[in-house]
């Protein structure tokens, strides 16, 4: 039988994998759209980061047994990201973030569940 001391090192990692391994993951998937986009809007690693702050969040969601509040966040997301899309150019930046949030969500959400799954097993 383990202890709840192990769990400290699991949630930890399980962190560093949500938030940092998703980067690399999500960027894999929405490179082969990026070279439809004329130039790059907003911030220099502006997505990423958002998409680093949102992974923690379903992170902590899922890990607080609050999955609900993950519907909040898609729907903050949206009104503050997609509101006027007007023109192919911005709906081509628009279709690249939906992508990019929805193959990030998705890691996010499978990994946080995988390490509840084992945190449940060890404790």
């Amino acid at each position: 039988m383990s202890t709840p001391w192990m769990s400290i090192p699991l949630v930890l990692i399980g962190a560093v994998l949500v938030v940092w391994g998703g980067s690399p993951a999500v960027a894999q998937i929405v490179a082969p759209y990026a070279d439809q986009l004329d130039e790059e809007p907003g911030l220099v690693r502006g997505g990423q980061i958002i998409g680093m702050a949102e992974r923690l969040l379903i992170y902590v969601f899922v890990l607080a047994e609050a999955p609900s509040a993950i519907g909040f966040l898609v729907t903050a997301k949206s009104l503050f990201r997609f509101g006027d899309v007007t023109g192919k150019q911005q709906r081509r930046h628009a279709e690249y973030i939906i992508i990019g949030t929805l193959v990030s969500f998705a890691y996010a959400v499978t990994l946080s569940y995988l390490v509840r799954w084992v945190l449940t097993v060890l404790v």
